[in-house]
């Protein structure tokens, strides 16, 4: 799409680097598809080309019209102004440079701080811009950023940070580099206090505030084709000595490789913050008491092991993003691990159930056909830690919906870790300190399966399956013959009735005739009354009481009683009438 992608970054930034003001900056003719932008609306009010999208830039004042609420914008700490305090030596002095650009963009620094409306929700809205100095942290910018931080803490507000930066500011020295330290500092004890941060990087966004507070954020957004990294892009071509890929370095590339939540366009930017916000501070604001329904569990025939393999691996049997549009008046999903990438097979993000906020983590099928498996990466571990961490945070109960085959067992995980990154997800559902409830909705694989039912409740579909390993990889162990599938899995005791039988489970959700495929608005309902119940019954308990029960529950898993000794038996029985029949 972008032509001439270097050549457009230099329109924008000139030719040494210096941005271009608004004003210096309005195209007749879009410099990457050469659209008229003559009357057209969307330019007009956006900055944005209509047709190849790229977002232009805006200057602060447009940025706090676009984001914020009308008239609701006050802004904090105007006064605050920098000095020269190396008395640094240049062709230009330092304070000569700092009157020019508050002559020219009529601001006193690079960090705008105030307090507005997003959206109806009152926030603490701190803007860094590249056309003062290039957005660099200097001193002014470093206090700032940190009085954001406190009169949030002071307000009980959230925050949200807008970030174009292209650097150091270098003619403060080291104490540009220490403003980093300050504001990581002020960023941890806003986290300390449980309040939302938000952080939104637009073009560019590189440098000191891009390696310190705008990566401490709880949700990460960025605007389409956004300058993003550690590097200024002139840097990174240095250091590389080639042309680097078109799509490298931008907020696209950070999307695919697990450092950022969503690339979000700036029409979208304010309802997306918006709803960020309302639904992390939704429970401290209008958290309402969900009243238990009872309702009895149905008395039909369970399905036989086979059976109930077969409805799992039906292609039409509903995926987790298919009861996420039923089930959830909101969703807004959080995307990444931080790390090194974005595993599909995993969905982590904020659902509005009941007018109460929940993290969901759900396992999506990506292969629907009954031949092929869905495992999840070392990556998707990491984005399920990134989701229980948001929750711990902001005291909000956790749903996990379960339908996976199991973790990936290839070398590459392997390598990346994925032994550690299992160990390390349960040892975190076990500790969380909110309410947890597990759905099992289809295939219940080894330890992907195991890492996110290690919770409060566990609930699992009627035609579900819970298993240590396949049925057809149990043949091959059990009889060496890939036919015998059906004794296998009737081996394995992997039906929700067996599950049920040995306390693995606590309650199974009954299914329409046929499976839930058959009806999935009827299926959605149910899990939804039955989640909001469950919920209900938990929600009153001490974290303490729970923390406790949890660690009860799993530390009696499979102990040695008389139950587990007639199920041993039973095992050993049918073991021995499958070798007879060899």
């Amino acid at each position: 799409m972008v032509r001439g992608f270097i050549d457009v970054v230099s329109a924008v930034f000139g030719r040494q680097g210096e941005f271009l003001d608004s004003n210096s900056m309005v195209q007749d003719v879009c410099l990457v598809c050469s659209l008229n932008l003559v009357d057209k609306e969307l330019h007009q009010q956006y900055r944005i080309c209509p047709q190849c999208r790229f977002h232009y830039s805006v200057t602060p004042r447009q940025r706090i019209e676009l984001l914020t609420d009308p008239k609701t914008f006050k802004e904090k700490y105007k006064n605050i102004s920098s000095l020269d305090p190396l008395g640094f030596s240049s062709k230009i002095t330092y304070r000569s440079r700092l009157f020019n650009d508050q002559k020219r963009t009529g601001l006193t620094e690079a960090a705008i701080i105030g307090e507005a409306k997003i959206q109806g929700t009152q926030v603490v809205l701190s803007i860094l811009d590249f056309s003062f100095l290039g957005g660099g942290m200097g001193s002014v910018v470093g206090e700032k950023i940190a009085l954001a931080c406190e009169y949030a803490i002071q307000k009980d507000l959230p925050l949200v940070s807008v970030i174009t930066s292209g650097g150091i500011r270098l003619q403060e020295g080291a104490l540009s580099l220490m403003q980093m330290a300050k504001a990581a500092a002020a960023t941890n004890k806003l986290h300390k206090k449980g309040l939302p941060y938000l952080a939104i990087l637009a073009n560019p966004a590189t440098g000191q505030a891009y390696a310190s507070f705008a990566n401490l954020a709880d949700v990460i957004l960025a605007e389409p084709g956004a300058l993003i990294g550690l590097a200024p892009l002139r840097s990174l071509q240095q250091m590389e000595g080639e042309p680097l890929p078109l799509e490298a370095h931008n907020a696209e590339s950070h999307l695919a490789n697990g450092m950022i939540d969503g690339v979000v366009e700036r029409v979208d930017l304010s309802n997306t913050i918006g709803t960020f916000v309302k639904l992390l501070s939704s429970p401290r604001i209008h958290s309402k008491v969900l009243k238990p329904r009872n309702r009895k569990e149905s008395a039909k025939q369970r399905p036989e092991a086979w059976e109930a393999v077969q409805r799992t691996r039906h292609p039409n049997r509903p995926t987790t993003r298919d009861y996420i549009e039923k089930l959830f008046a909101q969703f807004i999903e959080i995307r990444g691990d931080r790390l090194t990438g974005d595993d599909p097979t995993v969905i982590c993000g904020l659902a509005e159930l009941t007018g109460k906020t929940i993290v969901l983590i759900g396992q999506q099928r990506i292969n629907k056909r009954p031949d092929q498996q869905n495992y999840i990466t070392p990556s998707g571990f990491h984005k399920i830690r990134r989701g229980l961490t948001i929750a711990n945070k902001f005291s909000l109960p956790v749903i996990t919906f379960i339908d996976t085959s199991g973790p990936s067992m290839t070398l590459e995980a392997e390598q990346k870790g994925i032994g550690p990154a299992i160990a390390h997800t349960s040892s975190a559902i076990l500790d969380i300190n909110v309410p947890t409830i597990a759905l099992i909705i289809g295939e219940g694989g080894r330890e992907g399966a195991l890492a996110l039912s290690m919770t409060d409740t566990v609930l699992m579909m009627e035609n579900a399956i819970y298993t240590p390993v396949s049925p057809e990889q149990a043949a091959n162990l059990m009889y060496r013959d890939s036919t015998r599938v059906s004794e296998a899995a009737h081996s394995l005791r992997l039906t929700a009735r067996d599950a049920k039988e040995m306390n693995i489970i606590d309650k199974i959700i009954a299914e329409p005739e046929g499976g839930a495929h058959t009806d999935i608005t009827k299926t959605s309902t149910t899990i939804q009354e039955n989640l909001i119940r469950e919920i209900a019954l938990i929600q009153g308990s001490s974290m303490d009481k729970l923390i406790s029960k949890r660690y009860k529950k799993f530390r009696n898993m499979g102990a040695y009683t008389d139950h587990f000794q007639s199920a041993v038996a039973r095992e050993i029985t049918l073991l021995r009438e499958s070798n007879k029949k060899k």
